[in-house]
Formats: C-alpha cells, sequence, structure tokens
C-alpha cells in the first residue's frame, strides 16, 4: 500500500488531490473508492491495477518458466497403417509383419536392440557372456507384472524357450534354438548354454516370453488355435485393448493401450491402433484423409509428395536385398544354369533400381548384406550387363529359334511328339508399386533378349500365404531382411527348404550348408565375413537366385511425434522397440 502512496505522489500536479483524499479513506470506505475518483482518475487507476497484475503475472510466469522443462506426458493416441492383417499375435508363431507389429507392443523380450541397432537390457537386469561364448547367463529384473497382475519370472522365460524348442508347437523359430539348454538358476535367474559358440546368439536373447501360467494348460499341439493368440497377455509397453473384425474375421484395425505397470519409461502414448490394409493405395489414400497419422514403408516417389509441415520422414538403414528368385523345380527350364546365367547378364541394375526406387535404390551384386570384414570382391562373381552375352547363353541352351512375337523357340519331344515350346516364365510379386515397377524392368530388359516374363501380381497376404509359403513360383522378386547379427542359415540353408524355412530358392548346396553352418558357430567375426565370402562365391556361381538392389526403409510419422530416435533396424516390427519413449504431449517438470 506505501509503495503504491509513493508513485501517486510522484504523479501530476493535477492528480495531487488524490492523495489528500487517500488520507481520508479507512478500510470500511475501500469499497466506496470508485465514488470518490473522476471518470479520468478511475482509467488511470484501473491501467495502474492492469499494469501491476500483468507485471506480476510476467514475472511469475517467466519465474516458472526458467525453473521447470518439457517432459513427456502421458496423453495423445497414435494410428498406423500396417500392410497385411495378423493372425497370431504371439512371438512364437509371428512370421507376418502385422502379427510381428503387435507382438512387439505387447510382449517383452530379455533383450532388446535400440535405435541404432545398439543392444539393450530389457527384461534382464544384467548378462553375462563366458569366455568360451558358450554360457549366456540372464539376471531379471524383479518388479515386472504381466499384463494380468501376475509376477514375471524365470519359470517364464524358460516355458517359453522349452515351447519354441517342442516340436508339437510348431513353432517356426525352433531351428534357431535347437541345442541350446535353458535351465533355471533361481527365480530370477536363468542359464543358456550352447554347444559350440555362435556369435550371432545374443540376438536370440530377444525372443519375446509368454506367461506359463496361462500357456502351461494348453495341449501343445493346439496352442496355435487358442484364442491367446489374438487375445494375448503380455509384460511390454502396451496391452491388448479392443479391435474390429471384418465378415471374414479378419482384423480391420486393432488397437492396444498403454501398460501404467510397465517397468521402463514411458510408455506415453495412450493408445495406438494399427489398421490394416491389403495395398499401399488404399493405404496412402486413408493417410490422406486423415484416417491414420503414419505408416511405411513409403515408395521414394510418394516420399516426395508429402507436406513437409505434417510429416516426418524418416529414412532408416535396412539390412534388406530385394532379389530374383528361382524355383528350378516349378520351371524345368530353370534348371539349365546357362538360362539362369542369361538373366544375370540381360538386367541392367542400374536402370532397374532406379526406375523401381525412383532414384532410391542402391545396386547389389551381393547375395549378403554386409557384414564386419567381409569385402565381397575376392570370390563373387559378377554379371556386368550385357545383353549379347544374354542371347548367346540362350542359345547355347538350345533357344534359337525366334518366334513372331519375337520370343524364342525350342523343338522339345514329349511323348513321341515333337512341340514348339515357348521360353515363357511367370514372375511373382507384391502388388506394392515399387516391386511393380521392378517386375515391369524385368519383363522388358527380358522380352529384349528373346523371354516371355508373365507377371502375376498378389497382394502381401496373398504372395506369403498362396505363393511363397508353399513355394508355388517359378520366379520371385521380393526382398529379405537379414538380422543385426546376418546369419543366413535360414534363407539358405537346404535344411530350410519346406515351409516354415525361409529358403524359397530350394538352393542345396553341401559345401554351402557347410559354410553356413560353420559360420554361425564362429564367434570370430573376421573368420565369419571369410565364411560369408565363401558363401557368396558359391551362390554367385549356382545362382539360386539374382541380388538386385538394397534400399532405404521410408517410414511416415505425424509431425509432432517426438521422442523417436531410428537408425537402423532389422525387421519392419524393430521400429517399436523404443515405442515407450514416443510421445505427442508435454508437460512442464521442475528441474
Amino acid at each position: 500500500m506505501s509503495a503504491l502512496i509513493r508513485r501517486l505522489k510522484e504523479m501530476p500536479a493535477h492528480l495531487r488531490r488524490l492523495r489528500l483524499r487517500w488520507r481520508l479513506i479507512t478500510v470500511r470506505k475501500v469499497l466506496y473508492l470508485p465514488h470518490l475518483l473522476s471518470r479520468q482518475e478511475k482509467r488511470l487507476m484501473l491501467l495502474l491495477i492492469v499494469g501491476v497484475l500483468a507485471g506480476s503475472s510476467g514475472l511469475a510466469l517467466r519465474t516458472y518458466i526458467s525453473l521447470t522443462h518439457p517432459v513427456p506426458a502421458a496423453a495423445g493416441s497414435y494410428t498406423e497403417g500396417v500392410l497385411g492383417t495378423p493372425h497370431t499375435i504371439n512371438p512364437l508363431y509371428a512370421t507376418r509383419d502385422a502379427d510381428r507389429d503387435l507382438s512387439r507392443l505387447v510382449f517383452s523380450g530379455l533383450l532388446t536392440y535400440d535405435g541404432n541397432g545398439t543392444i539393450q537390457k530389457d527384461l534382464a537386469d544384467q548378462y553375462e557372456i563366458s569366455p568360451d561364448g558358450k554360457t549366456y547367463t540372464v539376471y531379471l529384473k524383479k518388479n515386472v507384472m504381466w499384463h494380468d497382475g501376475k509376477p514375471l519370472d524365470a519359470d517364464d522365460v524358460i516355458f517359453t524357450i522349452h515351447a519354441i524348442q517342442n516340436p508339437q508347437y510348431k513353432s517356426p523359430l525352433r531351428p534357431n534354438w535347437q541345442g541350446v539348454d535353458a535351465e533355471k538358476l533361481d527365480r530370477n535367474t536363468v542359464r543358456f548354454t550352447l554347444r559350440a559358440p555362435y556369435a550371432p546368439f545374443i540376438e536370440n536373447l530377444t525372443q519375446g516370453i509368454i506367461p506359463r501360467h496361462l500357456w502351461e494348460g494348453i495341449p501343445p499341439d493346439t496352442a496355435i488355435l487358442h484364442e491367446l493368440n489374438t487375445k494375448p497377455v503380455g509384460s511390454g509397453p502396451y496391452r491388448a485393448s479392443r479391435s474390429q473384425q471384418a465378415d471374414d474375421g479378419s482384423f480391420v484395425w486393432y488397437e492396444v493401450m498403454s501398460n501404467a505397470s510397465y517397468y521402463r519409461q514411458g510408455p506415453y502414448l495412450k493408445t495406438i491402433r494399427l489398421q490394416f490394409f491389403d495395398a499401399d493405395t488404399p493405404m496412402l489414400q486413408a493417410w490422406r484423409k486423415g484416417d491414420i497419422d503414419g505408416f511405411g514403408p513409403i515408395s521414394t516417389h510418394n516420399a516426395t509428395e508429402l507436406p513437409q509441415d505434417k510429416t516426418s520422414l524418416l529414412l532408416i538403414r535396412m539390412p534388406r536385398i530385394f532379389s530374383l528368385f528361382f524355383n528350378q523345380k516349378k520351371n524345368p527350364t530353370l534348371q539349365d544354369a546357362k538360362v539362369r546365367a542369361a538373366f544375370a547378364y540381360l538386367l541392367d541394375k542400374n536402370t532397374l533400381a532406379r526406375e523401381a526406387t525412383l532414384g532410391g535404390g542402391i545396386v547389389t551384386d551381393q547375395i549378403l548384406p554386409p557384414f564386419t570384414g567381409m569385402h565381397g570382391t575376392s570370390t563373387v562373381k559378377t554379371y556386368e550387363y550385357n545383353p549379347d552375352t544374354a542371347r548367346g547363353l540362350l542359345a547355347d541352351a538350345g533357344w534359337k529359334n525366334i518366334g513372331a512375337d519375337g520370343i524364342r523357340e525350342k523343338q522339345v519331344r514329349q511323348k513321341g511328339k515333337t512341340e514348339i515350346q515357348r521360353l515363357q516364365i511367370t514372375l511373382a510379386t507384391s502388388d506394392w508399386p515399387e516391386l511393380l515397377r521392378a517386375a515391369a524392368a524385368v519383363r522388358k530388359m527380358a522380352h529384349d533378349v528373346g523371354i516371355d516374363v508373365v507377371v502375376e501380381q498378389h497382394t502381401f497376404n496373398e504372395l506369403q500365404d498362396a505363393v511363397m509359403h508353399p513355394r508355388n513360383f517359378e520366379m520371385l522378386l521380393f526382398g529379405q531382411v537379414y538380422g543385426y547379427e546376418p546369419d543366413p542359415f535360414a534363407f539358405w540353408h537346404s535344411s530350410q527348404i519346406k515351409d516354415p524355412g525361409l529358403n524359397v530358392a530350394l538352393y542345396a548346396n553341401k559345401k554351402a550348408d557347410k559354410i553356413l553352418a560353420d559360420a554361425r558357430r564362429t564367434a570370430d567375426t573376421g573368420i565369419r565375413a571369410q565364411e560369408y565370402e565363401g558363401f557368396m562365391g558359391l551362390a554367385s556361381q549356382d545362382l539360386p537366385a539374382i541380388p538386385l538392389y538394397t534400399q532405404l526403409y521410408l517410414y511416415v510419422l505425424p509431425a509432432d511425434m517426438k521422442g523417436v530416435s531410428i537408425s537402423k533396424i532389422s525387421l519392419p516390427a524393430d521400429r517399436f522397440n523404443n515405442v515407450n519413449l514416443w510421445y505427442r504431449k508435454t508437460k512442464r517438470a521442475f528441474f
């Protein structure tokens, strides 16, 4: 009050009488102050009060800001478009991307990888590797709960691994755990013992763990049919919430909600909804309408059309190689090494990669992704683009006559009759625009040397279920994704020829089998690199497939999504490895 009076004393002469009136004012008369002032005095008094309040508020705000900082808030939601639909949301069975995506949100592993491809502890509090590389001891966190409130302990870990190893469960992951002895040391400690050192085994420990108390009463031979595969209970950052299914039973969308008892930081997003599509065109349309907030992957061409003020485009490295695979059993013509070699020479990979990815492809002659210490030049046979060489090889293989349509022919004798056979081969691929452009380029280049390539396009689910799993194709244009620790065993060893193995080219070579088996048992990265170079040398001679190009994984997120740090992934689902740190809203907290 005294400060106010002093300010009044400093006012001009025409306001001095206000000071005299002020002395006459008692506490009881304060309420009558407006009646003692003139209109001009009232206006000045109001301005003075407003100024004092504004100055005080500004000072308080600046002080609050200086003492606090923005932090993620547990609020907001996110909807993402995904190609394909889930069938088994269970880390024992998840082989489709949609299954892996939801499994990654719902379940936890002992270890995980961060966005830079560096191993991190998840359920594990600590872990140790013996000097000989054969024993891995993992100490579990003690505060982990399943989504139904039951505690997670070593029994759950052992049950999960034994289930994978049990052939009755029919888990496609069984080959990864053969020869591994898993044992419980105490409630929070497990030990894995390998018959021989296996450096990539560290990646095995990212395996999602399932709850023993829910699964142990389910017969192993019917486990894959149980409703827990679509209503999962895990220990991850998100728990199954609700979903919508179409008339045929397939999921239209699936929503998960944040796990309030999660043992790590976050999660901050309250809900995440995955909306499923058969092709990228309707998915892109849904994004433009605002039905989804993000999606991936996106083609380089479509990425250039994204509004930068509304989106965040992540360019993520991925050990993925797109190749042309041959199925020699489906089409006997491909059993001729000269015909396969002709394909290797007729393909202009630079043009193909440029047209397919609209500038985003990186040509490769290696059937495996780069590995530490690997040079890929000493043993790998390269096939420089030379259509004349391709024509000569086809002629040597007996395809000499050229029909009216420009396609090569030859006479073959079947069942006592001589017939004219056209050089026609069917190429199966996804309806993903990038792969369709690549297939069109292959078709044109093959036609130029006299081969009729008939392109069959399939939806993502059709390609997996009706083409790749039953090996129902003559040629296949698709991509292989390798792990953080590249282990090509599952893709190229002859034991993986039958589904659920991933050797879609049906490649069988005893020398190659030995190399792949020896390399995965070798802890020395230098020796492993030499082994893989030897394998690539054999594969480049046998030509079970022709490597074409690699590409970045282009991932679209909303511009306001924060906490995302991803530069390298192995599988598309790995984009969710640190999803617990993502957020769209903030609040202020004191330092």
